[in-house]
Order: structure tokens, then sequence, then C-alpha cells
């Protein structure tokens, strides 16, 4: 009891903190956390990250003032869900219930998953990953309800909500009202997130939205629309005066790929508030793939070294869904321990959004079920896929094919829709596919054995 009543104490400091922060501040916000909030935790990486966390703020690195601004101007609700929910819920108590849970069952929790309520949306991108998914059916508020109850006993409390358009599904609000405990992020294309939408976001404070672009007005309305980038611009400005945390996501091609990494767009997306950026590449899946659309191995390769870059010296958080794989322990897909999933709108399970293959659906099973699908399970057991451990080639779809197309015929998985098999059973792709992998390895291979692999223990040790 008295351990408790100091944990609340601890977090009631420690949102009194951030609503007017300095450096000290920030450390003292870490180390309260710390000493408060960790006891218990023998997850060595939750203890790692959070000195890691302190260290970066005590040698003045761009997070400090990335933190700072963003505590300043979001809104009080948004400023105590971020400490709450995001930091404590899910980064700490709900690692502690993981850890419990991991000796209790033998095997490790996903620390988040992806959810698609609905895949109607009131635009058409070309080659949208979602465009192919049906747009008459969406899953109902009872479900996702009950998905969301079930995933904070597993000691989830972070979940990405996607689409389609997310704000498209009336339920949302309400959703998030509900698990006012959880913190959200949603992927948008920001033209729904009007002045009364960023208030009501404003007054939940527990939705990061990342609104979707694709550089400059030429690039996003070539691509979106006709007046889609300005709409954009209007949502952010919209969330930025309500004191919404938002970030942005972009899709990195052939045609724009060294645009999203320049300094004239990164500087933009800080201007207009944006808190985090992330990075995906075009892979051909979804509304009419094209091979021809995908990044070379060169730029691949250049937005690598420049998201590590634009980290160490701007304040923003960049991610980088396929470069990170060392960071994070190579691929995530698959419900391995720390990773993710995705429940597409029909609610079949696909072990990423980018893998739109399934033998499950949420509706017949609990989560903890699908989360032990032996499909799941093949794809964790493949892990790292390539023989040499090169985690800059993490992923099963572009840098190692060959996994994919063996792991869903040894378990029957079928297609999310009729065009997604085409990824393992079109010559033309697989054939483009194998070449691109092969030819990303070249240019990696040699940055792995040399470099990046220094820096890691083995992905084993270190994710198991």
């Amino acid at each position: 009891m008295r351990a408790e009543l100091l944990k609340k104490r601890a977090l009631t400091r420690m949102v009194r903190l951030a609503s007017n922060l300095s450096d000290e501040k920030l450390i003292r916000m870490v180390e309260l956390s710390q000493r408060h909030l960790m006891r218990g935790v023998t997850d060595e990486r939750v203890r790692f990250t959070a000195e890691k966390i302190k260290k970066l703020f005590e040698e003045k690195h761009p997070a400090t003032e990335l933190a700072k601004s963003t505590f300043r101007r979001v809104s009080k609700e948004s400023r105590k869900r971020i400490v709450e929910n995001f930091f404590i819920n899910a980064g700490v108590t709900g690692r502690q219930r993981q850890e419990e849970l991991k000796r209790e069952l033998g095997f490790g929790m996903p620390w988040f998953f992806v959810i698609s309520p609905t895949a109607k949306c009131n635009l058409k991108c070309k080659g949208c990953y979602a465009g192919e998914y049906t747009k008459s059916e969406d899953l109902s508020f009872e479900l996702v309800d009950r998905i969301f109850t079930e995933a904070k006993e597993l000691g989830m409390y972070f979940i990405t909500i996607s689409g389609g358009e997310p704000y498209m599904w009336p339920p949302l609000l309400d959703i998030f009202r509900k698990h006012s405990d959880m913190f959200f992020q949603t992927y948008t294309n920001g033209t729904l997130l009007t002045k009364d939408m960023a208030q009501k976001l404003a007054k939940l404070g527990n939705v990061a939205p990342a609104i979707s672009v694709e550089g400059f007005e030429k690039e996003t309305d070539a691509r979106r629309g006709n007046g889609v980038f300005q709409r954009v611009m209007d949502a952010m400005d919209n969330l930025r005066e309500a004191g919404v945390v938002f970030g942005y996501s972009v899709t990195p091609t052939r045609l724009n790929s060294e645009l999203l990494v320049s300094d004239e767009f990164v500087d933009l997306m800080i201007q207009k508030g944006c808190v985090f950026g992330w990075y995906f590449q075009y892979v051909p899946i979804g509304r009419k793939p094209d091979v021809s659309l995908m990044a070379t191995p060169e730029q691949r390769n250049y937005i690598r070294q420049r998201t590590k870059e634009i980290r160490n010296t701007k304040p923003i958080f960049i991610g980088d869904f396929w470069n990170d794989g060392p960071i994070v322990g190579g691929c995530l897909a698959g419900a391995r321990h720390r990773g993710y999933f995705h429940i597409n709108c029909k609610g079949d399970v696909e072990p990423c959004v980018f893998l739109q293959f399934s033998v499950d659906n949420i509706k017949d099973k609990k989560l903890l079920d699908v989360i032990q699908s032996p499909f799941f399970r093949a794809i964790q057991d493949a892990q790292p896929y390539c023989e040499n451990k090169n985690l800059l080639t993490p992923c099963a779809l572009i840098d190692n094919p060959r996994v994919l197309r063996d792991v869903v015929k040894q378990h029957n998985a079928r297609p999310s829709y009729n065009s997604s098999y085409e990824v393992i059973s079109n010559p033309d792709v697989c054939n483009f596919l194998d070449a691109y992998s092969r030819d990303y390895k070249k240019i990696t291979d040699p940055i792995w054995e040399n470099e990046v692999s220094l820096k890691y223990q083995s992905w084993k040790e270190r994710f198991s």
C-alpha cells in the first residue's frame, strides 16, 4: 500500500514538473521514475533506456529541446496522459506485467499492435498499402473494446490505429474515452482533423495523430489529390494550436526519397509542430503495386544515413521502419517479444501491416491465443532471417523474400485480399524482390560486419 502511495506521489510530481520544464526538471523527472516507478522492474532494457534518456538530457542532446518544447505547448490533459499512459502504463507498468507473463507462460509478449477498424477512406492514394482491403466491413465497438481490454491484461497500453482513414470509423473517439488509461497513435491522411476535432483530441489527451505527407505540395497532391497538401498543413496548425501531440508519416519512393530526408522538408515539419516522423519504404502491396516505385538500394541506404543524422542534430524523433532494424532487434513482425502484429478490418490477424496473410481471426479467438499462433511462431523462429544476422536487412518481404514464401506455404496462410498473394506468386514481383534483396545486402553486409554489429550484442541475448 505504501509503495503504491509513493508511486502515485511520484507520478503527480512528474506531471507537475512537466508543466514548466527546464533541463534540470527533465533530469529530475527521469530520476523520479527510476527511484519510485521502476522498483521491481527486472527488465534491463527498460532500465537501460531510462539511463540513456537521462544521459541525452545531461548532454543537451536535441532530444532535450524536443521534450521541453513538446511539454510546454501541449494541453494539460495531453501532458498528463503522455506521462501516465505512455511513459508509465506502457513503458513501466505494462513491462512489469509482461515480465510476469513471460515467467508464467514461457514466452514474451509484443509491446503493441496495429488495428485497422475500417478500410474506408475519403482519398484514393496511388499505391496505398491498404487500398485493396474490403470497404464493406468494419470492426464493431464491442469487438475493439474487448481486444483493448485483453491487451491491457497482457501488459499492452500502447495501440496504433490505422485504416483506411481511422477518423471515418464512427466509434473512434468513444473508444479513446473508454480506454483513457491507454495511449493511441493514429495514422491518418489529416483531412478530417478540423479545429473542432483537434479540440476534442486535446481534451482526451491520449491520442497522437501521425499525418501522411509525400513531401511538399507537388509530391503530396500528385499521390493524394489536388489540395490535400494544404489540408494537411491546416490540420497540423489545428493540432498545434489545440495542444495535441502529433507527427508525420512518409513513404519514400524512387521519386521522393532524397526530398523526404532533406533539411528543407524536415525543418518544415518541425516548424509545423511535429514531434516525430515515421519513414515507411514503399513496397509492392496494396492498390496497383508497382515495383518500379521502390526506392533503389542506394536511396534506401542514404535514407538510413540521413535519419541517423537528423536524430542527432534536430529536435524531432525519427523512426525508420526498415533501417532501424539494429535498434529494435530486427523484424518486429509476428507478435515477437517486444514486437507487434496487425488486426485488419475483417478481424484477420496478420504478422505485419505489410505482410498481408493470416491464419487466425480475432472474432473467433482471444488475443493471447492469436499471439501464440503457430504461423507467428514460425516467423519468430526464422528471425533473424539472414545467415549473417545482418539486422540492416530485417524484412521478410523485401530483404528476405524466401522466408515469407516458405512460411505462408507451410502454414497455408490465406491472403488478406486477392492481389496480396502476388508478392509470393507473381514471377515479375518475386524476381524483382530477389534481385533487390541481393543488391541491398551487397551494400549493407560490409557496413553491418565492420561498423554496426560491433555496437550490438547478439540479438538473441538482447531481445529474447
